[in-house]
């Protein structure tokens, strides 16, 4: 419930960030909204209702409650209650699959890897810079694999699935872009020269946090 209760907390947020982007005001009736306020004003509706019913059942005969009917927008790129329904979804799919993948390789060593850039005020440029610094760096694992030269610590990744997180910081009025990637791991990383090479590639951040991860029984993958 508060998990839920932080996302709602933010998705309000989300909708009145959108509010602030109609530049239509009703008190000008001679005011014609353009194209920007028109999906703002829908998207800010659609936000509006979005996780305000919420039906749990209680299984009281195992122990265990469980979310059985919900009311959201369905818009999971701009809403973070969708957000995170549509990713909690993801992880139980995901996390069944990479059970078969350990029981097939017991050598693999799940962990948690979180790569950054520096941050910025300008969302949109530090995103692309995000993206297009993981992009440089998967490559490169994809020509070692291919041609068997320039290795780095992040050839020694075996499969990984990941996802991106902006935060915002409101008194330095700056984005914090992040990757949180989930990885079964040949061989363990090594920190400082997998910063290094990360450095190397975005030309503005060291920063490259590595966890182990272990099985939690019915609850995936918990950092150890």
């Amino acid at each position: 419930m508060t998990r839920f209760g932080i996302l709602k907390h933010r998705s309000k947020q989300q909708e009145n960030f959108l509010w602030t982007l109609a530049k239509f005001k009703e008190n000008y009736p001679i005011d014609t909204p353009n194209e920007e306020t028109v999906k703002a004003l829908k998207s800010a509706q659609k936000l509006n209702g979005c996780g305000n019913f919420l039906l749990f059942k209680n299984f009281y005969t195992i122990d265990q409650t469980k979310l059985a009917k919900f009311h959201v927008c369905n818009q999971h790129l701009l809403c973070p209650f969708c957000a995170g329904i549509r990713a909690s979804k993801a992880i139980q799919k995901y996390t069944e699959r990479v059970d078969e993948v350990l029981k097939k390789n017991r050598k693999l060593k799940p962990v948690l890897i979180t790569l950054t850039v520096k941050n910025g005020t300008d969302l949109s440029e530090r995103s692309a810079h995000l993206i297009k610094s993981l992009r440089t760096l998967i490559k490169r694992r994809q020509d070692y694999n291919k041609k068997g030269r320039g290795f780095n610590e992040f050839c020694k990744i075996n499969g990984a699935m990941y996802s991106y997180e902006n935060t915002y910081n409101e008194q330095t009025e700056e984005w914090h872009p992040q990757v949180h990637m989930f990885a079964l791991l040949d061989d363990w990383i090594d920190q400082e020269q997998m910063s290094e090479t990360w450095h190397e590639i975005t030309g503005d951040s060291f920063i490259v946090d590595i966890r182990k991860v272990k099985k939690e029984k019915d609850s995936g993958f918990a950092i150890c």
